[in-house]
Order: structure tokens, then sequence, then C-alpha cells
């Protein structure tokens, strides 16, 4: 697995940092102009067609970007301003990657920025750029009436075919991000990428690329929230837990090469979670390698009525190994757990 960046400090809202608010050179859409034109006057709203440029229409102090149907190429990443929504028709509003970038859409750019919404579209990387979303705040001066988060909103959004990651939060000010909805598919590294700590996320999957896949989730802050949200066909963990004081509830692990769950630290909770079918021939799995749940550490984690199971498809065997692969300190904390089709047993204390 490659090497992944330092997790975010994980202390809840730290003092006011003042800040370099400089954010990174607004970068141009397919035949976009850096010629400003008049400003807009605050809160305007303003529809921009297909092949227009969408930062053009930022530059000028628009701050809602409604998008039609239709795609949007874009040759350098969007960078949204603070406040600012862009959102499209669902489905048929595509923006595109026409040539190689770091990301798709760049909020922050390690700036102090807030009020960011994208909703409602499609973010397709076209294997050009790096990932499809990056958030990367620093810093709160500014922020509406004081306040010392971020307060992002990603909805409704398809992420698609990016080179490593399709969304990576990160920045010690990207908090009160929530993201609801967003499916990302054939990730070339991880699906969602969170290192900023305080973020909340619901009804969100996460599949990775074939060749170069890592897993669906990776988690390496503290106290974000994960409900109903599944990590499916991934070439690496289907969630690696790297960060403590993180709640999932009711989320899944479905067809992954290694481990459907892989616990690496401490102190986080699980309720109602699923491992489905690690270490599947599908992606290829070696049977008998890969645990439903595999946690490292033993004082502080819990699982109550979660679920391990292989589903044994009729063309192939079992490939889950246990259900649940505890430290056997952990066996008190790890209550009504079940399962079946495991091919060594369901829970092993080592």
């Amino acid at each position: 697995m490659p090497d992944l960046p330092a997790p975010s400090a994980p202390g809840r809202r730290g003092l006011l940092r003042a800040t370099a608010v400089g954010l990174a050179a607004a970068a141009l859409s397919t035949g976009s102009s850096r010629t400003v034109a008049t400003a807009a006057p605050a809160g305007t709203s303003e529809t921009v067609a297909p092949g227009s440029s969408i930062q053009a229409a930022i530059d000028r102090g628009v701050t809602t970007v409604l998008l039609t149907a239709g795609t949007y190429p874009v040759t350098a990443p969007i960078v949204p301003s603070r406040g600012c929504t862009i959102r499209g028709v669902g489905q048929a509003t595509r923006i595109r990657a026409t040539a190689g970038m770091p990301t798709v859409i760049d909020v922050g750019s390690k700036g102090a920025i807030d009020g960011v919404m994208i909703a409602d579209l499609v973010v397709d990387a076209n294997e050009q750029a790096t990932c499809g979303i990056r958030l990367n705040i620093v810093g709160t001066t500014g922020n509406l009436l004081g306040e010392p988060d971020a307060a992002t909103r990603l909805d409704n959004l398809w992420v698609f075919a990016t080179i490593r990651d399709g969304i990576v939060y990160e920045g010690p000010d990207t908090q009160a991000t929530v993201t609801t909805r967003v499916r990302v598919r054939r990730a070339g590294g991880n699906g969602f990428t969170v290192l900023s700590p305080d973020n909340v996320f619901l009804a969100c999957e996460a599949t990775t690329s074939e060749t170069t896949g890592q897993h669906g989730f990776v988690v390496g802050s503290a106290n974000c929230h994960f409900h109903a949200c599944k990590a499916w066909f991934c070439r690496g963990y289907g969630w690696h837990v790297r960060g403590a004081r993180n709640s999932f509830i009711g989320c899944e692990s479905q067809d992954t090469r290694l481990h459907g769950w892989y616990i690496e630290y401490d102190k986080n909770t699980f309720t109602g979670c699923l491992a489905d079918s690690a270490g599947a021939p599908e992606v290829g799995g070696t049977i008998n390698t890969s645990d439903g749940f595999h946690v490292v550490t033993d004082r502080y984690t819990t699982l109550t009525g979660c679920l391990s199971f292989d589903r044994r498809p009729q063309d192939r065997p079992a490939a889950q190994r246990y259900g649940f692969n505890l430290p056997r300190a952990l066996g008190g904390l790890a209550v009504a757990n079940t399962g079946w089709n495991n091919l060594s047993e369901t829970i092993n204390l080592r």
C-alpha cells in the first residue's frame, strides 16, 4: 500500500489561526479567459452553458453557479470562492477533465474558505486528474459570523475514474463537512481519503480500479461519523481505519481483495456493520487469507450487532477466512456479532 499522508491533528476546533489566505491561482476551464469582466453583484446566481467557463463566472463574483445538462470540459482545477455553490441537474451534468491536473475541483487550496457547496453533478476525472475533489482548508479568518469550521457540503455527486483518490479531505480546518449521496467509481487509489476531523458521511459508496485501486475508505482522522456507507469491489481493504473516536453505523464492506475492515487504531465504535466476502477472487483475493473484520488494537474499540459472512456465490467457493479476527482482550467488547460461511470460523480470538 502506498504511504498515506500523516493524519491531521485530531484535536477539536483549535484556536483561530491567522493564515495566508492566498488561494492558488484560479484555474481555467476550456475556453476561459483570465480577463476579468464586470464584477457580479453580491449573491448573484448565473446559469453557465456547457462549454462555457465555470471558473470565469466564479472569478466575476458569481456565488451560485447553475449548470445545465451537458459536458463541461476543464483543463485545470475549478477553484470555488467562499460561499460558492456549484449545482447541476444530476447525471446529465458532467464536468470532465480533458488535460492532466491535480484535481477537478479544488476547495481551499490550503487557504481559509467556508460555505462551499457542490451538488447534483458528475465529476469525471477521465483518468486525467489525480483526484476528483480535494478539500484542503487551512485557517478560519473570514468565516461566516466567526464560525470555527468550513462547513462545506457535497451532495448527490458521481465521481469517476481518478488517477488516485476519488475525494480527499485534508487540512485542519476542513471540518463540519457533510458528504451525502456521493458515489465514487473506479478510483485509482482510495475512494475516500479522510484526514480531517469532525466530518459526517451519509449514504456514500466507493469502488476502486482493477489495476491500481486501493481501499474504499481510509479514515485517518478523529470524530467523524459514517452512516450507511459502503465499500465494494475494492482492490485493497474495504475500510482502513487509522484514526480514533470515529463512529460507524450500518456501514458495509463487500467483495474486497484484502480484509473487509482493517481496524488499525483503537477507540472507535462499530454498530450494525457488515463484512461480505473478503478475499474475493473476483477482485484478486486469495482464499482463506482475509477477514471480514480484522482488529489490531484491544482496549476501547467496540463492535455491536455486526455481521461477517461469505455469500459463497454459486460459481466459486467461500473465500473469507474469519468473520471477526480480534485480540483476545477485546472479546468482551464484541457483543452480539455473528456470521456464516467463513472458511475458518466466525470469531477468532488470537
